[in-house]
């Protein structure tokens, strides 16, 4: 078998081309309650269970033509792109030359043995393509960091990182065997990895498949090498362990969704019907597997320091819009008895402009809608002064106001305004926050 080092030779270099993934459906997570771990693990799993199950080989679609379509090469689709090596290599029918199926979570851990009822083993969202040689040398070796072991390079590809350097650099690095193996990921796809075992680990919680009847392991994320090694009987189990969980925990931080990872989420949904949603919204990982929840999130950063003081803001209560629930937005640490407001849109992504007479970007493009103008209280010439409005209060009175129908699954974006002393009429901006409506 020809070397990585060689096969990388004549391999395409993936030229990065602009891609726009299509996203979830309207109201696909509508029903997601993000409140605490508990309730946005049962509302999840409700959303993402029971997808259609793709055939792992058969004469019709099955896993290789999905796993074909969704790791392109993005501007030569006659190619694919591989998890760990990063190389560009010629689709071929059914693998099997350069590059074959890889088990991110093993499939020795739990489920081994394949059939019509055994989902997990032939689950797109939890296999990518690999060259042969780097599958077989990260074997069913859990993801940890690997900091005294052997370097697995990856090529060097335009935009999206690869090549070699001093430790961790763009390789892969292997290590140990038996119980004590491990695999670390290159930093170009760590990221997709460990958000594949985390989509296993709410995706597979035991019970059955409610349209099928097929049992279903229950697949945790840990951090203990004992539970892991122990999985893997040879046989079918309900119960599964994989990790490492620290270790997923931090990658998932270090390499957050990018396009590539976005449209192989898009198309894997396509086939199965169900999505990995820490690709559509990472900041539930902090909630469900560290127990930091938050119904608001920052989402541009703008602000800058104003006379001593970094403003911040956020979000208390829940964005429901069944009843007022007590959603109240706050910006803090602003100079105390200064007039300020908070205004928000519903149309997406941040502006690219300066505000007029400020030193931060606005975060929530026009139209927007403003809050009445509130005055920071606090101490004058300190950072003791905040605002604060009771945003659904506000919409009780005033139904319109975000421009469309009151309804669920309504992504709002909101920013806080106040005034910068010493400078004569000048002002800032706080960083911007986003929130989705719910039931």
């Amino acid at each position: 078998m020809p070397s990585p080092a060689l096969r990388a030779l004549s391999a395409t270099l993936l030229l990065v081309a602009p891609l726009f993934a299509q996203g979830p459906p309207p109201n696909y997570y509508s029903s997601v309650d993000a409140t605490n771990p508990t309730t946005l693990r049962t509302t999840l799993h409700a959303v993402i269970d029971n997808h259609t199950r793709v055939p792992y080989t058969a004469s019709a679609t099955d896993t290789w033509d999905v796993l074909a379509l969704a790791s392109e090469n993005p501007t030569n689709t006659t190619r694919i792109l591989d998890v760990y090596g990063n190389l560009s290599l010629a689709k071929e029918t059914g693998g099997n030359n350069f590059y074959n199926r890889e088990h991110t979570w093993p499939n020795s851990y739990g489920f081994p043995v394949d059939g019509g009822c055994n989902y997990p083993y032939t689950d797109c969202h939890m296999l990518f393509l690999s060259d042969i040689f780097y599958n077989a040398e990260r074997g069913n070796a859990p993801y940890r960091t690997v900091t005294n072991g052997t370097e697995y390079e990856t090529v060097a590809n335009a935009g999206l990182g690869g090549g070699t350097g001093v430790y961790p650099g763009n390789s892969n690095w292997g290590s140990g065997s038996g119980s004590s193996n491990g695999w670390e990921t290159w930093i170009g796809r760590r990221g997709d990895v460990a958000r594949a075992i985390l989509y296993a680990d709410i995706r597979y919680e035991g019970g059955s498949h409610s349209v099928t009847g097929c049992a279903e392991p229950d697949l945790i994320v840990t951090d203990s090498q004992s539970l892991i090694t122990n999985s893997s009987t040879g046989n079918n189990t309900s119960v599964a362990y994989m990790g490492m969980k620290t270790v997923l925990l931090q990658w998932h931080q270090q390499d957050p969704p990018d396009t590539w990872e976005r449209r192989r989420n898009d198309v894997v949904a396509s086939f199965q019907g169900n999505r990995n949603p820490f690709i559509d919204h990472p900041e539930w990982v902090s909630c469900l597997f560290s127990g930091s929840c938050s119904v608001a999130v920052a989402y541009c950063t703008s602000s800058t320091t104003t006379n001593g003081c970094v403003p911040s803001i956020a979000a208390t209560g829940s964005p429901s819009v069944a009843a007022n629930s007590g959603f109240v937005i706050t910006a803090s640490n602003l100079e105390g008895q200064r007039t300020g407001l908070i205004f928000y849109g519903v149309n997406g992504p941040k502006s690219s402009v300066w505000a007029v007479g400020s030193t931060s970007f606005l975060c929530v493009k026009a139209p927007t809608q403003r809050m009445n103008s509130f005055n920071s209280g606090g101490t004058n010439n300190t950072c003791t002064g905040a605002i604060a409005t009771d945003w659904l209060g506000y919409l009780s009175t005033h139904p319109s106001a975000v421009g469309q129908p009151f309804a669920t699954g309504i992504v709002v974006n909101a920013q806080a305004w106040f005034r910068d002393p010493p400078a004569p009429g000048a002002t800032n901006l706080s960083n911007g926050l986003q929130f989705t409506t719910r039931p």
